[in-house]
C-alpha cells in the first residue's frame, strides 16, 4: 500500500473504513468504494485484499469477465499441472499463485460455464497453496437498506415522490450510502451542494471530556455495572503501549470475589494477554497480623505496568499463575469485594524507605525486580515513598495454604465480615482523600482517543474524495458537464485517472458533443477496463455520430462476446446497421435490446429513431412514448416526440416537447436550436435568436449553431450585425454551401456587389443545385426569400 502520499491519512484507518463499506453496502454502492479501495491502496505482492475485494463485487454486478481479468494473473492460472511447486521463498514470491485469486476465478468460470478451467485451476491452488479465508461482500440489512429498496420500487413504479422520500431517509440513516445520492440524482432531485455527504456534527463538550479523560485517572471506582466485573464479560484489549510509556488506558475496578468464581479469575490471570488491563491481582486490602489497625496511609492508585517494560510476561509469571488451576477450596475468601487497593503480605512490615528523587524523580510504579528463584516481583511506590512489593503475583499467597513456592511457609490471616466491611470503609475515604491528588496528575496521551482522531481522520480525507465525486455526479445529472470536469480535476491523480472518473469525464464530453475528446477517454477506459458493458452504448451511439464503421463493428462483435443478455451489446450491434443504412436489420437490434431489459429507455428511443427514418411516425411516437414512461427525465425522448411533431407540422405539440427536453438538459445545444426553429416558423423571431444565444454560449465552435442565430439576424433585417458573424464563420467552415449563400445575400442587400458575386460563386462551386436559387435571389436583388438546405 504505497499509493498514498505522505501527506495522507493513516493507511491502516483508511483500509478499515474502506473494507467495511465495500463489504456491508449493497451492490452498486459496494462496487463504487471497492472501486476507490483498489485506487487509493493498490494490490502489493503480498497484499491482494483490494483485488480480492473489486473482484468479488464484478462478479456481485454480474460482470464476470472484468473480475477474470483482474486475478487471472496472480491465480496462476497459465502454470501448468506438471509444474514443480514453488516454494515460499521471498525472493520467489511472485511464482506463488494466490488462492484466493484461484477461488475467485473459479467462481468466474462457474458464472460462465466453464467448468473444466475453473476445476483445474482451483485443484492445482489447492495443492500448491494454503487456503485462507476471503471476505466476501454482503449487504447488511439495516433500515437504510430497506428505505433503499423501497425507494427503488417506487422508482420504478412511476411514484417519484415516494422515491424520493425514501432515497432521503435512507441517506439519513446511512451518510455513506451511494447508491441512495445517486438515486436521487437520476430521479431528478439532487441534494443541495452543501448537503452532498456532510461533515459529522461535532461531539457535545461533555461527551468529548468523558472520552479523553483516561479511566486510569478516575479517582472513584468503577461502577458495579461494568461489564468488566461480569465473570466470562472480559473484553479482549490488545496491548497498547503510549508512546511516552505511560500508564495504558485501562481503569482501576474491584472484582467480585465473594461469588466463588476463583477458577475464572484465575484463569484469566494466567493468560498474558489480559496483563494490560485492570488485574484483579489488586485486590490487596487484607490486614496483617503485626499490622496496626489504624488506616494506612493514602496511596494513590496505579495501574499494573508490567506488559508496558516487559515484552513477554508468560515466561517470567509464577508457575502458579500461569496455569488454569483452581483456588483451593480451603482457601479463605472474602465475602464483600474492597473498593480500593491497599498493602498486604508478610514482607509490608520489612519495606525500606527510597529517596524521593528516585525513578527520575518522580513517584511512578516502574521499579521491578526478579526473586531469587526465577518469580517476578514487581515492585511499587505508594504515595509517601516506600516501596510496595506485592506487585502482580501478590494473589498468588492465596495458594500458600497448599505450598509456598518461596519458602516463606506463611499463611493468610484470618478474616471476618466485620473486619472487611470496615477496610471497605476506610478505602473508600482513603479515594475520597485522594482525589485531589489524582486531578493533579497529567493524563498520558490515551491510545483509545489517538486511535479515534486517527480514524476521524482518515474517515475526513474519504469523504472529501467522495464529496468531489458526488459533485461532479451530480453536475452530470443535471448536464453541467463543464462543472462535473472541474469537479473532478480537483481529485487526486490516481482517483483522477481511475475507470470511474474516466467514465464520467466520457460522458461529459459525450454530452457536449466534443466528440473527439470524448473518444480519447473511453479508448483510454477501455485498456483499464476491457471488458466493461457500462456505458459503451453511448460510446457506440458516438462512433455512429462520427461515421466510423469498422471501429463500431470491432465494438459490437466484443460487446456481443462479453454478453449477449446486456442491452449494451445489441445497441451497439444496432447502432452499426443503422450507420450502414439497413434500419430493418437496425430495428430487430433494438427491439431486442428492449426484450433483454424493457426499462432500458435508450434502446426503445433509439427504435422511434429508426421508425422516423422509415417515415412511420405513428409508431415513433409510441416507442419514444415507451422510454419516457421508463424513464422520465430521458430527454432524447421528448426530442424525438417534438421532431416527429415539426416533421408532421405540429409546431405547437412540437414546441411544447423541446421545451420539455430543455427542462431536462439545458445546455444541449441541438435542444435549444430546435426551439429556436419552431419558434421561428411561428413568426416569433426575436424569441428564437434568444435560444439561438444560449446555443451558442454552449456550444461557441459549432459552426451549425451560429449560423441558425445569423438567419435570425438577417429575418430581422439586420445585414450589417450578420455580415460581421458570417466572414469569420466562412473561413472556419469553408466547405459550407449554405454559409457562403447567406453571406453574397447579405452583400447584395447592401449593395456590395462585387463581393456578392463572389460570395455566391463560391456556393455554386460547392453545392451546385443552388444554381436556380442564386439567380432567383440576383434578379430579386436579394429581398427574395428561400428555402436553403441546412
Amino acid at each position: 500500500m504505497t499509493a498514498l502520499s505522505s501527506s495522507a491519512p493513516s493507511q491502516l484507518h483508511l483500509l478499515k473504513r474502506l473494507q467495511q463499506l465495500s463489504l456491508s453496502s449493497p451492490t452498486s454502492s459496494s462496487l463504487f468504494y471497492s472501486r476507490l479501495w483498489y485506487a487509493l491502496l493498490p494490490p502489493a505482492e503480498s497484499d491482494h485484499e483490494s483485488l480480492h475485494t473489486l473482484a468479488l463485487c464484478f462478479l456481485q454486478s454480474d460482470e464476470p469477465y472484468s473480475a477474470l481479468h483482474l486475478v487471472r494473473d496472480s491465480a496462476g492460472v497459465d502454470h501448468p499441472d506438471e509444474s514443480p511447486i514453488p516454494t515460499f521463498d521471498p525472493s520467489k514470491r511472485k511464482q506463488i499463485p494466490c488462492y484466493a485469486c484461484a477461488t475467485i476465478v473459479a467462481k468466474c468460470c462457474q458464472k460462465l460455464g466453464r467448468y473444466s478451467e475453473g476445476q483445474a485451476v482451483l485443484n492445482r491452488a489447492l495443492k500448491r497453496c494454503i487456503p485462507t479465508n476471503i471476505p466476501t461482500p454482503s449487504p447488511a440489512s439495516t433500515s437504510a437498506s430497506a428505505h433503499l429498496l423501497l425507494a427503488s420500487l417506487s422508482h420504478k413504479g412511476k411514484a417519484p415522490e415516494i422515491a424520493i422520500e425514501n432515497y432521503q431517509k435512507a441517506l439519513q440513516e446511512d451518510p455513506w450510502l451511494w447508491e441512495a445520492f445517486t438515486g436521487l440524482c437520476d430521479i431528478g432531485s439532487p441534494p443541495p451542494i452543501e448537503a452532498i455527504f456532510p461533515d459529522p456534527p461535532a461531539p457535545s463538550r461533555a461527551s468529548s471530556t468523558r472520552t479523553s479523560r483516561p479511566s486510569t485517572m478516575s479517582p472513584n471506582p468503577m461502577p458495579r455495572s461494568s461489564a468488566s466485573e461480569m465473570p466470562g464479560f472480559l473484553p479482549a484489549r490488545k496491548a497498547t503501549i503510549p508512546a511516552n510509556g505511560g500508564v495504558g488506558s485501562g481503569g482501576f475496578f474491584t472484582p467480585d470475589v465473594g461469588n466463588g468464581a476463583g477458577g475464572s479469575r484465575l484463569g484469566m490471570m494466567g493468560n498474558p494477554s489480559n496483563w494490560d488491563t485492570p488485574s484483579v491481582m489488586g485486590d490487596t486490602t487484607f490486614q496483617l497480623p503485626d499490622q496496626p489497625s489504624h488506616p494506612a496511609a493514602p496511596k494513590r492508585p496505579l495501574p499494573n505496568l508490567l506488559s508496558n517494560f516487559i515484552p513477554s510476561t508468560s515466561n517470567l509469571l509464577p508457575a502458579s499463575l500461569r496455569s488454569n488451576t483452581a483456588t483451593p477450596i480451603n482457601q479463605a475468601e472474602p465475602s464483600k469485594p474492597p473498593a480500593m487497593k491497599r498493602a498486604r503480605g508478610k514482607d509490608a512490615a520489612k519495606r525500606t524507605p527510597e529517596p524521593s528523587g528516585g525513578l527520575n524523580g518522580m513517584n511512578l510504579p516502574l521499579a521491578r525486580e526478579l526473586r531469587p528463584n526465577g518469580n517476578l516481583k514487581s515492585v511499587e511506590l505508594n504515595g509517601n515513598g516506600i516501596i510496595d512489593n506485592d506487585g502482580p503475583v501478590r494473589r498468588s499467597s492465596r495458594l500458600k495454604s497448599t505450598g509456598n513456592s518461596n519458602g516463606t511457609g506463611s499463611k493468610p490471616p484470618p478474616t471476618s465480615k466485620v473486619t472487611t466491611r470496615s477496610r471497605t470503609t476506610r478505602s473508600r475515604s482513603i479515594t475520597s482523600t485522594t482525589s485531589s491528588q489524582t486531578n493533579d496528575i497529567s493524563s498520558p496521551p490515551n491510545s483509545s482517543s489517538l486511535d479515534i482522531q486517527l480514524q476521524s481522520t482518515a474517515d475526513e480525507f474519504l469523504r472529501d474524495i467522495i464529496r468531489k465525486c458526488a459533485k461532479a455526479y451530480r453536475y452530470l445529472s443535471l448536464y453541467q458537464c463543464e462543472e462535473a470536469i472541474v469537479e473532478l480535476d480537483g481529485l487526486p491523480d490516481i482517483i483522477k485517472n481511475s475507470p470511474w472518473s474516466l467514465d464520467i469525464v466520457a460522458r461529459c464530453f459525450y454530452e457536449m458533443a466534443d466528440y473527439v475528446q470524448a473518444r480519447r477517454v473511453f479508448t483510454k477506459l477501455l485498456e483499464l477496463e476491457p471488458y466493461r458493458i457500462q456505458s459503451m452504448d453511448h460510446y457506440s451511439t458516438l462512433l455512429w455520430h462520427i461515421s466510423d464503421p469498422p471501429s463500431l463493428s470491432h465494438l459490437s462483435q466484443r460487446l456481443i462476446s462479453i454478453n449477449k443478455e446486456s442491452p449494451q451489446s445489441w445497441i451497439s450491434t444496432g447502432n452499426c446497421f443503422s450507420l450502414q443504412k439497413d434500419h430493418e436489420e437496425a430495428m430487430k437490434c433494438f427491439r431486442r435490446a428492449t426484450q433483454v431489459d424493457s426499462s432500458n429507455s435508450y434502446a426503445w428511443t433509439l427504435c422511434g429513431y429508426e421508425a422516423v427514418e422509415m417515415e412511420e411516425y405513428d409508431r415513433a411516437l409510441g416507442y419514444f412514448r415507451n422510454a419516457i414512461r421508463s424513464e422520465g427525465r430521458f430527454y432524447n425522448a421528448w426530442y424525438g416526440m417534438g421532431l416527429v411533431y415539426m416533421k408532421t407540422g405540429k409546431i405547437k405539440y412540437a414546441e411544447h416537447h423541446f421545451r420539455r427536453a430543455v427542462d431536462i438538459n439545458p445546455t444541449n445545444a441541438v435542444l435549444l436550436c430546435c426551439v429556436g426553429m419552431v419558434l421561428e416558423q411561428s413568426d416569433d423571431v426575436v424569441q428564437a435568436i434568444h435560444f439561438y444565444e444560449r446555443a451558442v454560449h454552449y456550444a461557441p465552435t459549432s459552426p451549425m449553431v451560429q449560423f441558425k442565430r445569423i438567419r435570425a439576424l438577417v429575418a430581422l433585417q439586420r445585414f450589417d450585425e450578420a455580415i460581421t458573424l458570417l466572414e469569420p464563420l466562412s473561413n472556419q467552415a469553408p466547405d459550407e454551401a449554405n454559409i457562403f449563400f447567406l453571406l453574397g445575400k447579405c452583400y447584395l442587400r447592401k449593395d456590395r456587389r462585387s463581393e456578392a458575386t463572389i460570395a455566391f460563386t463560391t456556393a455554386r462551386e460547392l453545392q451546385p443545385k443552388l444554381e436556380n436559387a442564386i439567380k432567383a435571389t440576383l434578379e430579386a436583388n436579394g429581398e427574395e426569400e428561400e428555402d436553403e438546405d441546412d
